[in-house]
Formats: C-alpha cells, structure tokens, sequence
C-alpha cells in the first residue's frame, strides 16, 4: 500500500511539472502550426462536445487522452469526417493488450481539397492541395485507482512542394475516488513538442493545452455527464449521453469556443452545440455525429469500432458506450 501511494504521489508531482514548464511557454505564442491536431478524431468524441475523460476502453483514446486506452481485448477503430468546404478527414487507432498495460498505434489524415492559386496580381494559376498526416504511438497502464497513459506523434504537413515536420507527445491521467462510485477525476496535456522544419524561415508554435475535467456516470450507469476546462485558453465543454438500452447512445454537448462561429445570423444559435448517437450489435459498434459550424455548414463524422475476440466468447469486453469503472478493487482479488 505504501508503495503504491508513493508512486501515486510522486506521479502527481511529475505531471505539476510537467504541466506548469509549457504553461511558461504559452505566454509567447505567435503563429500556430498543425491546428489540425485539435480536431476530433471520433464521432462519440464529437458528439459529447469534445469530452475525453470518460472514454474508457475506446481504441480512439488514443488521440484525446491516452489514459482512457484500457482494455482486455484487442480493437479497431476508423473514422471518416466530411468537413465544411470540401475539406476531408480520418484516422484509424488498433489497441491492445500487452506487457501489462494496453498499447496503441494509429494514424490521422487531413485533406483540404483544392484551394485557388493566384499570382500577386490576382491572375489565376489554377489550384494546389495541401494534406496533414499524423501516426502516433501510445501506451497505458492502470496503477490502483489510477489510469496513466502517453503518446508520441509525428506530424507533417504538406503545402504543394512544401513540407513542414514537427513531433509532439502527451500525457493523460484518470483517478477513481473509491468513496463516490462512477466519479472518474483527470486531466491531459495534449501536444507538448516542437516544430522541426518550418514551410519558411519563420518559426512556429504547437498549439500545446491542457484540459482538467471530470465525468460521472448515474441513473445506474445509465447517463455519463462530463465537463473539462481547457487552459491557459479558458475554455468549457459540457457532454451528456444517454443510453436508453444496451444498443443505443445518443448524445449532445457544448464548447465554449463555439462564439468564435458566430457571424450575426440565425444559425449562430447552433453554433458550438454537437449532437450525435451510437448503435451496438455485437462486437461491432456504429457512432455518428453532427457538428453545426454556423454560416460555414456542417461537420459530420462516422465512425466504426470492432472488437476482436479472444478464444472464448465469455472474454469479449462489453462495447457499451457507458463502461463501468475499470479499476479492480485490490481488496476483492
């Protein structure tokens, strides 16, 4: 017991210091480079309003919070996302069990379709493209009550013959408190790295946050409500879902960045909401959602989740969307 309370402290010590050095560096931040590395890279994600600290057991933890990466069984997950203005997404994550902990391994795309060229003058040149790419590696493990995850990426991305190269990695924890079952307590750093090669002689900056948050699951497990602060920006997301039986979850959340949308017009009201759903049968999982962007369109993302069973069929993990605590009790075993 007093090892493992030792190692719960000394890995709190760990992350306040991991957390507050890049918070230094956030007062000189200028041009961003990668922005595509805050998008969403799952429906269910999307659909809670950008919520991560209840997704537990999910092969897409692995990009939001690497904590969340437990599981028994191996999964695949991929998902499509048809952004506003032609613009075109996805990922797919693999995880699985091993060396006592899960391991995970993924990839994320952006394609931003075909944009005007002109010359100084205005003159048309036609069109370029331009593409962003991201693999990414991760690791998590539980530690009493506690889920510790890390990641690491590479990221590029590509402007007609240009090409810009950066890594980043980040750092997820998720606690239990046993006192009040289905209260889950975390906080990630997403993107701490540096930008290797720049497009030009310019220098920029990953955009590196970090978001505090917690969920809780009640009415039987039956609704998961969450809410994060992401800093040194400020800013709050609110997720609900909702799972009427054990094959359907529908969801809705709320991000307050969502103002940003605003133009003066009707459907500002539907800016920063998201609404979306789930839909189970057996060891193959269906998420949607819906992301309204204001006068801009709309976001809708897809995505599939297959788990892969062991020998026996009584090993398959349960694929709800609402998954119970994950922690053992030590005392039970």
């Amino acid at each position: 017991m007093k090892k493992l309370v030792s190692k719960f402290f000394g890995f709190i010590f760990l992350c306040l210091l991991t957390v507050v050095f890049p918070l230094q560096a956030f007062e000189d931040i200028g041009t961003m480079a990668f922005d595509f590395l805050n998008l969403p890279n799952s429906a269910k994600y999307a659909g809670i309003g950008e919520c991560s600290m209840g997704m537990i057991g999910d092969p897409f933890a692995l990009f939001s919070n690497p904590a969340g990466l437990k599981t028994e069984i191996p999964k695949l997950g991929c998902t499509y996302t048809n952004y506003i203005a032609g613009i075109q997404g996805g990922c797919g994550a693999y995880v699985m069990p091993i060396m006592g902990g899960t391991f995970g391994a993924g990839m994320s795309y952006l394609n931003y379709g075909k944009i005007p060229w002109t010359d100084i003058s205005g003159k048309d040149l036609g069109s370029f493209s331009s593409q962003s790419l991201m693999p990414i590696l991760g690791y998590g493990k539980t530690f009493g009550n506690s889920l510790v995850g890390v990641s690491a990426k590479a990221i590029c991305e590509i402007i007609e013959e240009y090409r810009s190269i950066g890594i980043a990695g980040s750092i997820g924890y998720l606690f239990y408190p046993k006192q009040i079952e289905g209260l889950a307590l975390g906080g990630t750093l997403q993107n701490y790295g540096k930008q290797l090669t720049q497009f030009n002689m310019t220098k920029e900056y990953i955009t590196t946050f970090v978001r505090l948050g917690a969920s809780y699951s009640l009415f039987n497990k039956l609704v998961q409500a969450s809410a994060e602060v992401s800093l040194p920006y400020k800013e709050l997301i609110f997720g609900v879902e909702w799972m009427p039986s054990e094959m359907i979850a529908i969801r809705g959340g709320h991000y307050s960045w969502g103002k940003d949308l605003e133009t003066g017009k009707s459907l500002d009201v539907f800016a920063g909401f998201s609404l979306g759903f789930g839909f189970k049968m057996d060891k193959l999982s269906l998420d949607y959602a819906a992301t309204p962007k204001g006068e801009l369109g709309m976001v809708n993302r897809i995505s599939l989740t297959y788990l892969f069973p062991k020998n026996s069929e009584k090993k398959i993990e349960s694929n709800k969307s609402l998954e119970e605590t994950p922690i053992k009790d030590p005392s039970t075993e």
